[in-house]
């Protein structure tokens, strides 16, 4: 159980940096709107349509528009083979083939439509009884839980578990200040271009483990829901 709880959280932490990293490229590609941040959306959508600003509520739309879709298909993939590979084989592709439409073209489109669509097929990763125990995108419920978990290791509760919610908000920031940094050296192309390499690497070890673990293929069962989620629980005792 701790070996399963260490490398779940491991690969959790691992993708919510690289949603960080995605959505800060993202974010500054199209001037201040995000690839994976819809509640972010979501308000600047409400503005554009009290203001009547067609620009601004068509983009915004439509970003809104390929994330969802992305949740959709995520959660036909998860169904798919070994789901978790599938999700992460599919979600680096789509970031794959931007960065190289990126090198062809000077147009938003690739970043508009195909890095929301990524982002809302990796939050399948951890998909499980049709309900995702671990968000990788979006980051306010994980600080609502740290806080919470914080004051329940006070009164009783597991003592660590509110470290894990705040591991994957940290490795989101860290890895938005990465992509931020990789976006004004390389560009577009040779940012998404690094990142998709990374998750590339990171779905061959998740291959590797799952085969090595004899987990390669199976369904997720009720043990990862609890690694993270609203029912997460301290290691069990030794």
């Amino acid at each position: 159980m701790r070996e399963i709880m260490r490398r779940e959280v491991t690969l959790a932490v691992v993708l919510s940096a690289a949603a960080g990293y995605i959505d800060a490229v993202g974010y500054l590609y199209l001037g201040g709107r995000f690839v994976s941040f819809m509640s972010g959306n979501t308000t600047e959508l409400a503005a554009g349509v009290a203001y009547g600003d067609g620009s601004v509520v068509g983009v915004v739309a439509t970003l809104l528009g390929c994330f969802f879709l992305g949740t959709i298909v995520g959660a036909l993939l998860v169904r798919v083979g070994d789901g978790r590979t599938t999700v992460l084989t599919a979600s680096t592709a789509l970031v794959a083939v931007t960065a190289v439409l990126a090198g062809f073209t000077d147009s938003t489109l690739p970043v508009t439509l195909l890095l929301p669509l990524s982002m809302g097929v990796i939050n399948a990763t951890f998909l499980t009884a049709g309900e995702a125990s671990i968000g990788l995108t979006y980051m306010t419920g994980a600080l609502v839980k740290a806080g919470q978990r914080l004051v329940d290791a006070f009164f009783g509760g597991p003592r660590m578990v509110w470290a894990r919610h705040l591991a994957l908000w940290s490795a989101l920031l860290g890895g938005g200040v990465i992509g931020a940094w990789m976006w004004r050296q390389t560009g577009l192309a040779g940012a998404l271009g690094a990142i998709a390499g990374l998750l590339a690497a990171v779905t061959v070890v998740v291959v590797i483990n799952r085969r090595r673990t004899g987990t390669f293929g199976e369904r997720p069962d009720r043990r990862e829901i609890v690694i993270l989620g609203p029912d997460a629980v301290g290691p069990p005792p030794s």
